[in-house]
């Protein structure tokens, strides 16, 4: 009986920690096969997000808005995008984030620092 409750208690342990881990991460490449090209990420928080990719020109490839309450995980196909420069800005009420995605051939990296943060005045 010690072992069951001493296993359990290490496994919600493990667990817990991933979950922090989770939340601490806003943005993570996800890579199932080597041939593809998609990038997904976590978002927290309680407000409308607009979220668009831009390519190295400043043109707008994409865009959505999200009604996040808690936590979302939106995740991108790029394997349609050439080799290049492009840029994932997430907006909310209160702050706009910029960061860099690198597509090869084969793989999608998000930039795990931010490019550019710009932090909204309070009205």
């Amino acid at each position: 009986m010690k072992k069951i409750l001493k296993i359990s208690l290490v496994v919600g342990v493990v667990l817990l920690a991933m979950n922090v881990y989770a939340v601490a991460v806003n943005f993570s490449l996800h890579n199932k096969f080597r041939q593809e090209k998609m990038i997904s990420f976590g978002l927290e928080d309680k407000d409308q997000i607009k979220i668009s990719i831009y390519d190295a020109d400043d043109k707008l490839i994409h865009t959505e808005s999200l009604a996040v309450d808690g936590k979302v995980v939106r995740s991108y196909d790029l394997n349609n995008f050439n080799e290049g420069v492009y840029y994932l800005v997430e907006e909310s009420k209160t702050k706009t984030t910029k960061y860099e995605v690198l597509v090869l051939n084969d793989s999608a990296t998000i930039m795990s620092d931010p490019l550019s943060e710009v932090v909204k005045p309070a009205l």
